[in-house]
């Protein structure tokens, strides 16, 4: 029988994404089972399984993962690329991803994400270590029961099921139908979305509801659409700004050296040319961070400030270190790609492990009421966090159950409604 899955895996495959391209999806669905491999300490493996895609979307992509798990705790991480520019329209092609098995690893967690408006038939999956073939329940899909299989993430317009349509070998494959997922909006509304000439750089924003303005600020290598669960439900009460982050989304970026205090004075700016004397912040990752600069060097532009999953430091004394790890991992697969997006996420991850730098001292001197939030299975250690809260005077602290780094997406009721009661209170 399956042990029960830890609750951060999304956090894991949605960071890879943020990492590896501007995806426009959030958190992707994911399939999956957990392998025995205690008795395979330090050994070579390698997942492969044939694949073949309808696509409807250019953006449209899938790939292999194999996530090593000690009990609850993530050791390693490999994920192939998510991306089709490289496979055969029309045909099956062979997905893989290899690597080594930590000492710590248990168990691990083979499968596949996809993103995107497609169907995707998946065939023979396979494991080998040290190049034999360990065997891996209903690898080929011939079962018509996919117990043996944990589907996560699956939006309710996507259909799952075995299937002879497309079969690479034997007679059935595994079929996924996201061909009906309804295109968002969200970052990329004619309707609303504007541009601001922010420090020589097109700063795209986009405005939604009446009352108090609330700005919310997304994380690294992400957009306005990850906002796509709070903005309807938060524009009920405020006028709610959206903005994609320098170099994010629709927004430019030059040269200049990427930093939060930049990301800040972009914000400042930004809230002068629309002539908003004081505003709400929600922020969440990167966009906490920005969040809390923003208070502390201009307090008067702060009503009141949200910040979920923010860290002070880039060391271990606040992040996982197997995040540190699959950053800097991720590095060196965008040096390989040399495109303007890989190019921009290089920076992006750069930063990451340079900043910020914080003194949780300097906290004092925020002003404003301050809820901060984070996931019981945060990427930011949860006595980070905890540090944060208590270094600001007076402020709240939130922590998640059952929840990730990715909680806004994870459970989005209950974060709308923590956040709202923080920003209506007098």
């Amino acid at each position: 029988m399956m042990r029960k899955i830890p609750a951060f895996i999304a956090c894991c495959i949605a960071l890879f994404i943020a990492l590896t391209a501007r995806s426009q999806d959030g958190q992707p669905p994911v399939f999956f089972q957990s392998i025995d491999v205690s008795a395979y300490k330090g050994a070579s493996f390698t997942v492969e399984c044939w694949m073949y895609a309808e696509r409807e979307e250019n953006n449209s992509g899938t790939a292999l993962m194999a996530l090593g798990y000690d009990q609850q705790t993530q050791v390693s991480t490999a994920i192939g690329k998510l991306s089709m520019e490289d496979f055969k329209a029309g045909e099956w092609n062979r997905l893989k991803v290899s690597g080594k098995i930590d000492k710590r690893t248990q168990s691990l967690y083979i499968g596949a994400l996809y993103s995107g408006k497609a169907r995707f038939f998946f065939d023979d999956m396979k494991l080998f270590i040290n190049k034999k073939e360990v065997p891996v329940k209903n690898a080929g899909f011939e079962e018509a029961d996919l117990g043996a299989w944990k589907f996560i993430n699956q939006p309710s317009a996507v259909k799952v099921a075995v299937t002879d349509q497309q079969v690479h070998g034997d007679k059935q494959a595994l079929s996924i139908d996201a061909s009906g997922i309804v295109s968002l909006t969200y970052g990329n509304n004619e309707k609303t979305g504007k541009y601001a000439m922010i420090n020589g750089n097109r700063i795209y924003y986009e405005e939604y509801g009446e009352g108090e303005p609330l700005l919310l600020l997304h994380g690294a290598l992400e957009s306005i659409v990850h906002y796509e669960k709070q903005i309807p439900a938060l524009s009920k009460s405020f006028r709610v700004i959206a903005v994609d982050t320098r170099g994010h989304g629709k927004s430019t970026a030059d040269t200049t050296r990427l930093t939060y205090e930049l990301y800040a004075d972009d914000m400042y700016k930004l809230l002068n040319e629309l002539k908003l004397d004081s505003v709400n912040i929600l922020g969440w990752s990167d966009g906490g961070i920005t969040g809390l600069i923003l208070a502390m060097r201009h307090p008067e532009k702060v009503k009141k400030l949200a910040a979920m999953g923010a860290n002070l430091c880039p060391d271990t004394t606040a992040l996982y270190g197997w995040l540190i790890d699959t950053v800097k991992n991720q590095i060196k697969v965008l040096e390989t790609q040399h495109t303007p997006v890989s190019e921009f996420a290089i920076r992006v991850n750069r930063s990451m492990l340079e900043e910020p730098h914080i003194d949780p001292q300097a906290l004092k001197a925020i002003r404003c009421p301050v809820l901060v939030m984070a996931g019981e299975h945060d990427m930011i250690k949860e006595a980070h966090t905890r540090l944060i809260a208590a270094s600001i005077p007076g402020a709240e602290l939130v922590i998640f159950r059952n929840a990730s780094h990715y909680a806004p997406s994870e459970i989005p009721d209950e974060f709308n409604k923590q956040v709202e009661v923080f920003f209506k209170k007098p």
